[in-house]
């Protein structure tokens, strides 16, 4: 064998690499700016790739690519084209467009930079809670959708053709009940059918054209405190009909799978509904995202991502019972579903509707700053609505002798008893695994006191039951887990009603009244609901009277003297105290701000003039200790809750 020269003996010779082939650029607009699902602070920006001919004609603004970035393969979104690009380097091309379809819209590309800016976050952390995962066989096959030049809700001004129509699901509208009440002030803000315009300098009625021109005008904004029993649907009904017979859409983001569950219902047949939630699968979630997106939906219900899914035509934005913890996102930038619905309203100029039993504080400060308005029920019209309500103290129980201190008094026993002469009672306990106040310690209790009667129980544990029958048994649920009884419950006993309000978190008396009334709303107006276990209180007297509005207004009062949030901004750092205290060495705060140094996290309020010029110093300070690697981790959160 003859060695090569300078190869040792026995010794193969390496082969020489192959040159790499360069791939044939795209002839128009080569250069593609997009943006990558990169988390890390000081990357959050766009970068430039080169097109490749052979995705030339998928490559288009919105779709989503694949491509290297530091030795490895990431995924992203294109976000335009254009002939040049200002990077002095040479560029390496996108390695691969899957489907071709424009998840990505104009509109979402601003509003997850609006939200990351506002959570001093990753524009990349946005759209990764926004845009549902890649499921390639879906995209492509919904990729099939021809498109036409009809409104602006995608890059470049096309909105897909449906080829066929959405699902349809729903029941016929049903007539207004309570709700007639006060229908007439609901209708003057949403612009219903049969309502009076707008006062001059008002916002724009729902349905109203929207002019041309930046800004756009508001749309109408409201919270509405509805009542219980058909209050809801039917004022969501007529909302929603009024902005797709305008020619519009509607978007309907709900707490809970539950809830989105139950409004399937409400909408009639001539509707297309989609929906979008977690528990459905990539497939399904791409499926309503692209008919939202696509123009093919009038309607997307769903929960907390559904906050982010393009309209093709915004009309009405829905956010129910926005101050309830099942909306707050655990995934960073942690933004509150609230703060991503007023933000689309504000930029896309449609009209914004906060549904709810109670009144989150964050709800009333917009109220009273003027940018929301009230939906006023008559005092007369709540109490017709509504059951009579009673809480007890030990006091008051007092003639029962030994009882009165007992977990369930003799006055709690008699309302039972009572109701079940006329129907299903309620009994709302705060846990189910606690071995004396639980769900089955109760469950067992009642059963031996109420021989003969059945007993069901709703948890999490053994399993959440939704719906139950209008014959006489006893429901044992834990809070949140309450099914709803046809025809309503005769009665309800809602148990350790101190427990809720004892919690050491700054919302806990907004939580309780939402527990509370949320049992309180499924028993009938004739009912009783009895509150057993509370030491009384202002949550407990604005449950009495059936008056969130009330407690959110005292509580506002009282965080304003306090200079607590909603009336400054809350920024909390989660991580070691040197490492927090190592970012805010780097942020220059403005007046008037304060720090609350701890352990494991410190809390910084800041005025809320000030709020948006703080944030950006500290989004700024996060990307210098990125990129200079200092120090350990530092979770940002603005309005977290504060417990």
């Amino acid at each position: 064998m003859t060695v090569e020269q300078g190869v040792l003996p026995g010794l193969v010779p390496a082969r020489r690499p192959r040159p790499r082939r360069e791939p044939e650029i795209a002839a128009e607009n080569p250069v593609a700016i997009v943006t990558l699902d990169l988390s890390t602070p000081h990357l959050d920006r766009t970068f430039d790739y080169l097109v490749p001919a052979k995705w030339d004609a998928l490559a288009q603004p919105g779709v989503r690519m694949r491509a290297g970035f530091g030795g490895r393969s990431v995924t992203g979104f294109i976000v335009g084209r254009r002939e040049q690009s200002d990077h002095p380097g040479k560029l390496a091309p996108i390695a691969r467009v899957p489907s071709g379809l424009p998840l990505l819209t104009a509109g979402l590309w601003r509003l997850a930079q609006a939200v990351a800016a506002r959570q001093a976050g990753v524009v990349a952390d946005v759209l990764r809670l926004a845009i549902p995962m890649a499921h390639i066989e879906t995209e492509q096959r919904l990729a099939g959708l021809e498109t036409e030049p009809n409104g602006d809700a995608l890059f470049g001004g096309e909105t897909p053709r449906p080829v066929k129509a959405a699902r349809r699901i729903g029941r016929p509208v049903t007539g207004p009940t309570s709700l007639d009440g006060y229908i007439g002030r609901l209708e003057d803000w949403l612009g219903l059918p049969g309502s009076d315009p707008s006062p001059p300098g008002e916002p724009r009625r729902l349905g109203e054209p929207n002019p041309t021109g930046d800004p756009k005008p508001p749309g109408p904004r409201a919270v509405w405190n509805y009542l219980p029993a058909e209050d809801l649907p039917n004022g969501l009904v007529r909302a929603v009909h009024a902005v797709v017979q305008a020619g519009r859409q509607a978007l309907v983001v709900a707490p809970s799978e539950r809830m989105v569950g139950r409004m399937a219902d409400w909408f009639g047949p001539g509707l297309n509904v989609a929906r979008l939630v977690a528990g459905d699968g990539p497939s399904a979630r791409l499926e309503g995202y692209w008919a939202a997106a696509s123009g093919m939906a009038d309607v997307l219900v769903g929960t907390r991502a559904a906050a982010y899914a393009p309209l093709a035509r915004p009309g009405l934005l829905v956010l129910l019972e926005d101050g309830d913890p099942a909306l707050d996102e655990p995934h960073a930038p942690y933004p509150p579903t609230r703060t991503v619905m007023t933000v689309r309203a504000g930029q896309d100029g449609c009209a914004l509707l906060l549904p709810g039993l109670t009144r989150s504080v964050e709800a009333h400060a917009l109220i009273e700053a003027g940018w929301m308005q009230p939906v006023t029920i008559p005092r007369p019209t709540v109490r017709s609505a509504t059951p009579a309500i009673s809480a007890p103290t030990s006091e008051d129980l007092g003639s029962e002798g030994m009882t009165a201190s007992t977990r369930l008094p003799s006055a709690a026993f008699r309302i039972i008893r009572d109701g079940l002469e006329h129907g299903p009672v309620l009994v709302q306990v705060p846990s189910a695994r606690h071995e004396v106040f639980g769900l089955s310690r109760t469950a067992a209790d009642l059963g031996r006191a109420f021989a003969g009667v059945t007993v069901k129980r709703s948890a999490a544990v053994p399993g959440v039951i939704d719906r139950v029958e209008a014959e006489p048994r006893l429901m044992i649920a834990t809070r949140g887990a309450e099914p709803i009884a046809e025809g309503g419950y005769a009665a309800a006993v809602l148990l350790d009603g101190g427990s809720l309000i004892a919690r050491p978190a700054l919302d806990a008396s907004i939580d309780a009244l939402r527990a509370w009334m949320n049992a309180a709303s499924l028993v009938r107006a004739a009912g009783r609901v009895m509150l057993v276990g509370s030491a009384g209180g202002v949550a407990v007297q604005a449950f009495i009277r059936w008056d969130p509005a009330g407690l959110a207004a005292r509580e506002l009062a009282e965080r304003r003297e306090l200079g607590l949030p909603p009336a400054t901004k809350a920024v909390v750092l989660y991580g070691e105290r040197m490492d927090a205290a190592d970012l805010l060495g780097r942020v220059k705060l403005p007046p008037g701000a304060k720090t609350v140094p701890g352990p494991e996290q410190t809390v910084v309020l800041l005025p809320l003039r000030q709020a948006q010029a703080g944030l950006a110093a500290i989004r700024a300070a996060v990307r210098a200790r990125s990129i200079s690697r200092s120090g350990g981790l530092v979770r940002v959160k603005v309005d977290a809750r504060l417990d």
